[in-house]
């Protein structure tokens, strides 16, 4: 057998790597060619999905319906936005800053009238009830103040109307927001020597986006019964102004059922073993109940914690003719929002959209 030369070595070792190389480039190219092809085809799966969606452009057609029908609900809400947000009854919208002395003086009128009609109906009030406004009893609030304190003035003077004409047995307590203090003051003092604070701790109002309105929160404490409760928020859910009561915490003065052996005492009938062996008549006459109809539940006195936002509304702002011109060429309006551009009270909030 002929020896192989070193040539014929080198050739055949070249030979077996040049193959095991294209094996191994072969392998590494269809695993690629593979996931490739996987790629491909999730990616036509994807473009048919899209292609077969229906998707509609805008046309004059649909514009003119759009329109249609905004026009529709704009017709059904202005009645409705003019009656109950815009009465013509709600001052809120013609508040504006006053003399400081001018405002006490219309505060402790108010104070008085309230305070003289609780008498009347019997209600039970705090002495120095000052219903929210302790703080100015002995002073005078700040003459850029006046404006928003009006406003609270206005609220709680109606609520507490509506409170003492339901009636209710007794006004405990009146609280507000300190709108009058710079934002993040502690707010939590008030009341002093006249009483617990009528300050609501950490509550501020509340301004909706694009400076719609504005919610003033106020807080009520009072005793009454069911039927005086339930003509109170059927009184403040009419109300000219807008109230959004939040919570309601009611307290019942009996917080326990009666017993049924303890029925008949409650009612004023004898012990009926006492009449054993006697007379029909006898029996009839000593067990007639000696008192009137007593209630087991519903007359309770109920001790209520009553929170309610009142909504100072300012109008939505319309789009001036310029700006309108802006929009349809593309561009951003300018405009200012507020009640015909501006806060009631004089108080300006601006938004650029």
């Amino acid at each position: 057998m002929k020896n192989l030369s070193r040539f014929d070595l080198a050739m055949i070792i070249a030979f077996v790597v040049v193959a095991l190389l294209g094996a191994a480039g072969w392998y590494w190219l269809s695993g690629q060619l593979q996931n490739a092809t996987q790629d491909a085809s999730s990616a036509a799966a994807t473009f048919d999905q899209y292609s077969k969606k229906e998707v509609f452009l805008p046309t004059s057609t649909n514009v003119r319906t759009l329109q249609g029908n905004i026009d529709v609900m704009t017709r059904t809400l202005d009645p409705l936005i003019a009656s109950r947000l815009q009465s013509p009854k709600n001052m809120l919208k013609d508040v504006r800053a006053v003399d400081t002395v001018d405002w006490k003086h219309d505060l402790d009128t108010q104070v008085a009238k309230l305070n003289a009609a609780a008498a009347t109906h019997g209600i039970v009030v705090p002495k120095n009830f000052y219903y929210g406004f302790s703080r100015y009893l002995n002073t005078n609030p700040a003459e850029e103040a006046t404006a928003v304190l009006k406003r609270q003035q206005i609220g709680i003077g109606t609520i507490a109307n509506i409170l003492i004409n339901a009636p209710v047995k007794a006004l405990v307590l009146v609280q507000r927001s300190a709108e009058e203090d710079p934002a993040g003051e502690d707010q939590n003092r008030g009341g002093g020597s006249a009483g617990p604070s009528d300050i609501i701790a950490n509550k501020r109002s509340v301004e909706a986006p694009g400076g719609v309105y504005t919610t003033y929160p106020f807080e009520f404490e009072f005793d009454t019964d069911t039927e005086s409760l339930r003509t109170v928020i059927n009184q403040i859910m009419q109300s000219e102004y807008v109230f959004v009561i939040r919570s309601i915490q009611v307290q019942n003065q009996r917080l326990d059922s009666p017993k049924i052996a303890d029925l008949d005492k409650m009612a004023g009938v004898n012990n009926q073993s006492s009449l054993i062996g006697s007379s029909p008549g006898a029996v009839a006459q000593q067990a007639a109940p000696t008192v009137g109809i007593q209630y087991l539940f519903g007359d309770e006195t109920l001790h209520v914690r009553m929170m309610v936002d009142l909504i100072d509304w300012h109008g939505i702002a319309q789009p001036t003719a310029a700006g309108a011109a802006s929009t349809a060429t593309g561009h951003g309006a300018h405009h200012h929002n507020g009640a015909g551009g501006g806060r009631p009270g004089g108080n300006s909030s601006g938004n650029d959209d």
